[in-house]
């Protein structure tokens, strides 16, 4: 791939986050944030675009005040930064809520539900929650039994990964759209609203041909949008699906895989 090498039509990098940006600890260092700083003056406009929330999703660009785009909850809801402008918002229809709060109930697992900046939860001891809490955003995790009066952009069931290992059959029989994002959580949103229709939605509004656009990503989530840009990029953490659609394979996000490849794609 031309322009993994450091030559090629680049205008556009788009980054996932958990597992990618990342680190094992969930968040994202120094070292990348800067990196991503460097963007904008090489002419390449930033988007990160991930299954966390909003105020989780803006925090690698927001904190060193680079300019570019947020894609949040899985595709869900997308805004400009820093000045927080809505490209789009597509909220789950309350049917899908209920079907999917029927699948947690079903099959043992714990239900969250994302919404534009918080996340609700039946309790803060939940894994959910705590993935926004190693954001340092555990102030907007809202404890309720009522999931169903929650409007929701996007909803995650968790479960121990074994757990979620031996149902993952029955889970995408009955509702192929849910996503294996993380070992173990199950997520979803709207019906059409991932990330693959987001980032193109996304592109399009900026003047950007797919095929200009640089992703990195490693979940399964991230196998569709990566195949629709013209450089996809997988992490060396990433699951093997992820890899096949790659045109080069990078260090792992343990090991601030995406900045050691930029800083080297930059000079």
């Amino acid at each position: 791939m031309s322009a993994a090498g450091g030559t090629g039509r680049v205008r556009a990098m788009a980054f996932d986050i958990d597992g990618t940006l990342a680190g094992g600890d969930m968040q994202v260092s120094e070292r990348s944030c800067r990196v991503l700083a460097r963007l904008p003056a090489a002419g390449i406009t930033p988007i990160t675009i991930t299954g966390r929330a909003l105020p989780a999703a803006r925090l690698p660009l927001e904190s060193v005040g680079t300019p570019g785009y947020v894609v949040g909850c899985g595709g869900g809801i997308a805004i400009s930064t820093p000045g927080q402008d809505v490209l789009f918002r597509r909220p789950m229809p309350p049917a899908v809520v209920d079907e999917v709060l029927g699948i947690a109930e079903e099959f043992g697992l714990v239900p969250t539900v994302f919404g534009d900046e918080e996340l609700y939860a039946t309790t803060r001891d939940d894994r959910s929650a705590r993935i926004l809490e190693a954001s340092n955003l555990h102030r907007r995790v809202v404890v309720t039994d009522d999931l169903r009066g929650v409007e929701a952009i996007k909803m995650m069931v968790q479960g121990p990964k074994d757990h979620l290992d031996r149902i993952t059959p029955r889970i995408k029989a009955r509702f192929p759209t849910m996503h294996r994002s993380l070992p173990e959580f199950f997520e979803t949103s709207a019906p059409g609203a991932d990330k693959k229709p987001a980032i193109l939605d996304v592109l399009d509004r900026i003047g950007v041909e797919a095929s200009d656009c640089m992703g990195f990503g490693d979940g399964e989530n991230d196998v569709a949008w990566l195949e629709a840009i013209g450089h996809p990029i997988a992490m060396g953490n990433a699951r093997d699906d992820v890899k096949a659609v790659a045109g080069r394979v990078i260090g792992p996000n343990t090991d601030d895989g995406v900045a050691r490849f930029l800083e080297d794609w930059l000079g």
